[in-house]
């Protein structure tokens, strides 16, 4: 007896039973039709068809990348920094000090109002001092901060290579310091399928994949002979449901609606 095409489970076997690919290989599989007739797709087809439906909902989607910082021990007289393959955008880059001294960048101006503000408490009944200052003072540290920053070097000029990973400083150091860098994180495939956002796009791409290749199969012969006259294959139909469900999930994602951001719903 040959082995099983598919992978078999225990019935009433649970989502948590089963690794995530395999529940959605199920769904795909059931949403096509299985166990009631053949299916002319091999493995290799539904494989495709997931991976086509990541690298689609990544390119397209904004739910598919989490926002982080990495932080980095900069090396002297080394400029070029490869970064980790599931680093997708680099956003900005902070140096925690300026110098090496810890003024500058590490000057917090939340604490110089709140510094600000213990002061304006002992003089109450003074105009000057009743707190008309406060937002002033605050607005003053932080162009501070700013102006030193762009007079000592705590801002940074960078080149970002998205597909070779590589971080170009235009900057010499000459000694060793650490940098945060501000990047955007490709999310990995299990924590997108366990988004209850992403997962019914991906599963609803990846059915329109399969019936657009079961559609390139059966419209290479439009009919079949057999005993009853022949049979008609419905080919370029299912090439037609698959075109159309492709252009509704890609307005989803411009609707925002397979993320949660935005306001996907609206009732009334």
């Amino acid at each position: 007896m040959p082995a099983p095409k598919y992978p078999t489970y225990k019935v009433g076997a649970t989502m948590e039973q089963k690794t995530l690919t395999q529940q959605l290989l199920d769904d795909i599989r059931l949403r096509l039709g299985a166990q009631i007739i053949d299916l002319e797709l091999d493995p290799e087809h539904f494989d495709y068809a997931i991976r086509t439906a990541f690298s689609r909902y990544r390119q397209r989607s904004q739910n598919a990348m989490e926002e982080s910082f990495l932080f980095i021990n900069i090396q002297p007289d080394q400029a070029v920094y490869t970064l980790p393959a599931e680093v997708q955008e680099v956003r900005a880059i902070y140096r925690r000090t300026i110098g090496g001294s810890s003024g500058g960048a590490a000057i917090d101006p939340f604490s110089l109002a709140f510094s600000n503000n213990m002061y304006m408490i002992q003089n109450p009944g003074s105009l000057g001092t009743s707190g008309a200052g406060m937002l002033a003072t605050y607005d003053f540290a932080m162009q501070y901060q700013e102006l030193v920053g762009r007079m000592f070097g705590r801002d940074v000029m960078y080149t970002w290579d998205t597909a070779t990973k590589r971080l170009t400083l235009h900057r010499r150091f000459s000694h060793e310091e650490q940098i945060a860098v501000h990047i955007y994180n490709a999310r990995p495939n299990e924590v997108l399928l366990s988004d209850v956002y992403a997962y019914p796009w991906l599963k609803d791409y990846a059915v329109a994949v399969c019936k657009q290749i079961m559609g390139e199969a059966r419209s290479m012969f439009q009919t079949l002979a057999g005993p009853q006259g022949g049979v008609s294959l419905n080919g370029d139909a299912l090439k037609t449901e698959a075109k159309e469900e492709m252009d509704r999930l890609e307005i989803e994602i411009l609707q925002l609606i397979e993320s949660h951001d935005g306001m996907p719903f609206v009732i009334g």
